[in-house]
């Protein structure tokens, strides 16, 4: 966006020798239409220090740092620029610069204000009135992003909660399916050594005679132990007599 210029009429009367205010400004000047704002804004603290018109400098400071894409400071220096002694013209040109800072700086709703305020002061004109709808565009798009951030920033939040939730609910069903397969293993450890301490209900023909066979040895042993016992004890007996 464009800015206005304004000549330093305001600081006529000043001196002419070398090194006044005057000559501060006008070196700025001359440095600013060269393109050397960082010049410019050189000379003009200079004029400032000297005792210069504040509001002249300050509004050529705003310019040199407009082109420095250094809005904020631009913004601060044509606000400083503002007088209410100044003609209406003067107001609104630096109002409208002011909204031109303002815009480039995002911040569209100061520069609406600033916009109608210079439009008062000079209803005419065009290019104020075209910042003022490009300014109010803005910031309803402003206001819809920020909406739509807030509203993504809401659904974010419950998202995460839900896989909070989720991640809780497959930890917790998880465990449950770890202690129902440990409660499996155990149900068939305890199987297994009851199977192994138990003879089976069932027993092969040839288990069966093996079996009897070892129960009627053990028992001719027995008996065999038994009647050697007894002869040892009756000649045992008659021998004492």
């Amino acid at each position: 966006m464009k800015l206005l210029l304004m000549m330093t009429v305001g600081v006529a009367c000043a001196s002419l020798t070398f090194g006044s205010p005057r000559t501060q400004v006008k070196a700025g000047n001359q440095a600013a239409k060269k393109g050397d704002a960082d010049k410019a804004l050189t000379h003009y603290v200079r004029a400032l220090q000297q005792k210069g018109d504040s509001g002249v400098v300050f509004y050529d400071m705003g310019n040199a740092l407009y082109d420095k894409a250094d809005y904020s400071n631009a913004a601060q220096a044509f606000q400083g620029s503002l007088r209410p002694g100044d003609s209406k013209a003067d107001q609104a040109a630096t109002l409208y610069n002011l909204g031109n800072s303002l815009y480039e700086g995002k911040e569209y709703d100061k520069a609406v204000g600033s916009y109608v305020e210079s439009l008062k002061r000079n209803p005419g004109d065009q290019d104020a009135k075209f910042n003022l709808e490009m300014a109010r565009r803005m910031m309803q798009q402003q206001k819809q992003q920020q909406q739509q951030q807030n509203q993504d920033k809401k659904d974010q939040q419950k998202q995460d909660k839900k896989d909070q939730q989720d991640q809780k609910q497959d930890q917790d069903q998880q465990q449950k399916q770890d202690q129902n397969q440990q409660q499996q293993n155990q149900n068939q450890d305890q199987q297994q050594q009851q199977q192994q301490m138990q003879p089976g209900q069932q027993m092969s023909q040839q288990d069966a005679e093996r079996l009897l066979n070892a129960l009627l040895q053990d028992e001719q042993n027995a008996l065999k132990d038994a009647k050697k016992v007894k002869v040892a004890a009756r000649a045992k007996r008659e021998k004492d007599w």
